[in-house]
């Protein structure tokens, strides 16, 4: 088996497919014909983009598809040193990618089948998680071109990217964890602007910090 296709990520896919098939199965697991589902929520954590039954549940797959195809591309025309350096960081954000998708997926059916989710609370929760599994391996990450912080200042610098890469772990562990809280307790409208707010920020403040540490060196 290639690196690449590594026996969690074949699960997830796996699993990914078959709560796809489900969907369309017979049983108590039926999405009706006709059903419009939601795939996009507003400012006000109410859904407001709505697609068929067949367009609804594929979003997740494709967005798999999309993601392994970058990666598997990144993966045969990297540099080999690039390739070596980056290897762990892109497999980890590959795999907790599909996960978050399959996330999605089981959320979409269940919406489908009449079970209330509420899915900015279930993003809120899977983000929070992909936060941390990111914030532990970005202290890990080695100066490479297609992983990380990319940016002159840590690129030519592996003092520099080791620095903000370790700074920038940290507040992603520290944003998932509140994102996790904060998705327990908030509702949706107030839950959402916390989603995206823990999600940039810590990237925000790792470019800046990176800027400064290469203007003090």
């Amino acid at each position: 088996m290639s690196p690449f296709f590594t026996p969690i990520r074949v699960a997830l896919v796996v699993a990914l497919v078959v709560a796809l098939v489900a969907a369309f199965g017979a049983g108590l697991l039926l999405v009706p014909a006709g059903t419009m589902l939601p795939v996009h929520w507003g400012p006000s954590g109410e859904a407001d983009g709505f697609l068929p039954r067949e367009g609804a549940l594929l979003v997740p797959l494709v967005m798999v598809a999309v993601v392994w195809v970058i990666f598997l591309a990144v993966s045969r025309f990297a540099r080999p040193a690039d390739l070596a350096a980056g290897r762990h960081s892109y497999g980890v954000v590959v795999t907790a990618i599909t996960g978050l998708a399959l996330v999605m997926e089981v959320a979409t059916v269940l919406i489908g089948i009449g079970v209330p989710v509420n899915m900015v609370q279930v993003l809120g929760f899977a983000l929070g998680a992909l936060l941390v599994v990111l914030g532990n391996v970005l202290p890990k990450s080695q100066p490479n071109s297609f992983a990380g912080i990319r940016l002159p200042t840590t690129l030519h610098d592996p003092a520099n990217w080791q620095a903000t890469h370790r700074l920038t772990g940290l507040l992603c562990i520290i944003s998932g964890l509140v994102l996790i809280v904060v998705a327990a307790l908030l509702p949706a409208p107030s839950l959402i602007w916390w989603l995206l707010g823990c999600v940039f920020v810590p990237i925000l403040i790792g470019v800046v910090y990176s800027l400064v540490y290469a203007k003090r060196a």
